[in-house]
């Protein structure tokens, strides 16, 4: 039976983005049980959003336990009594049922399946609604039907602080527009071609006269690189030089992110911070289901067909992302920075 004290453990072992659009399930649950304390289960580089979480309690940290037998530990020690799988994995299922913890939920149809005692079944892969909501499905064997979204983070005071320190150090007066273009993805969607973005950068500049910042991580330095060769215009580089938690500063200080299906969207978006998101046209990628929640309009597709899977050597539609013109974007970026900028 289940108490308001309860302890709740989120199993998300996935991507910045995935985690970011599971923290609305924390909220529920604070919001249903208020004496509940909800742990996070995640990976070590996306421990720095729910860090930032005030409906978080707790953060176990999955290459912390080196073994199964120091994590079936961990999980005896904690005592949880639910364990809710937002990113159904065998290993952890098959811990938690080792551990004894009493509610364990997860989606169904899988094999391992079986170790989850209550199952709810939707095949996510058909992408026929938000993340958000798929992951928030999971809390209906809590009796918790459509709970309000919500996004809450905290930002500390020392990375805003880093942040203005670092615009300032670079000649960004505060009060300029900026606008942040995140050109990769981290291999989990089709990219916009680089030399769009480089393109966009310069219009950006030198027709709008808006501070243009690109960021990324250590493994789009080569991407970063060419965007850097082929663009004219002085932009702020910032790749593999902020933490999550900088990251998170910096977009709330930007008035516009323009980037590919990735984390740092939606972070922006838990910022409150304006975005266009380029999307490809598969369907397990598909804006419905990775889309900026709340912000269906500020998508931008290539106008083709709508495809299951890519397939290059039978594609009539390869290299897709490249139908997207800059003219489209700039139109969409236009309309987000009409009125801050003089």
């Amino acid at each position: 039976m289940l108490i308001e004290s309860e302890k709740f453990l989120l199993v998300r072992t996935d991507r910045i983005g995935d985690v970011i659009l599971s923290t609305p399930v924390a909220v529920a649950l604070k919001q249903h049980f208020p004496q509940a304390r909800i742990f996070f289960l995640v990976r070590s580089y996306t421990k720095e959003i729910v860090e930032c979480h005030p409906a978080v309690d707790g953060i176990l940290v999955e290459e912390e336990f080196g073994n199964w037998f120091k994590a079936l530990q961990r999980l005896r020690e904690e005592n949880f009594g639910t364990a809710i799988f937002l990113h159904p994995e065998a290993k952890w299922a098959v811990l938690s049922w080792l551990a004894g913890i009493p509610q364990r939920i997860g989606t169904g149809f899988r094999a391992y399946s079986v170790f989850f005692n209550r199952r709810v079944f939707e095949h996510r892969k058909v992408s026929r609604r938000h993340e958000v909501e798929y992951n928030l499905s999971l809390l209906r064997p809590l009796g918790i039907e459509k709970p309000e979204v919500k996004f809450l983070f905290t930002i500390p005071l020392e990375a805003e602080e880093r942040i203005e320190a670092l615009l300032a150090n670079q000649g960004v007066d505060p009060n300029q527009p900026l606008v942040i273009l995140h050109p990769g993805s981290g291999g989990s969607a089709l990219n916009w071609p680089v030399q769009k973005f480089a393109q966009l950068a310069d219009e950006l500049f030198y027709q709008h006269k808006v501070r243009v910042v690109v960021t990324g991580v250590h493994s789009e330095k080569k991407l970063i690189d060419e965007f850097f060769r082929l663009t004219k215009a002085p932009v702020l580089r910032l790749d593999g030089q902020l933490s999550l938690k900088e990251l998170g500063a910096l977009l709330r200080r930007a008035n516009l992110l323009i980037a590919n299906s990735t984390g740092p969207l939606h972070l922006a978006v838990a910022m409150g911070t304006e975005v266009i998101g380029l999307y490809c046209p598969i369907r397990p990628c598909h804006p419905d289901r990775w889309g900026p929640y709340g912000k269906p309009t500020s998508v931008v597709m290539p106008p083709v067909g709508e495809c299951q899977k890519c397939n290059p050597s039978r594609c009539p539609h390869y290299n897709c992302m490249d139908k997207i013109s800059v003219k489209d974007v700039l139109k969409m970026a236009e309309i987000n920075i009409r009125g801050i900028v003089t």
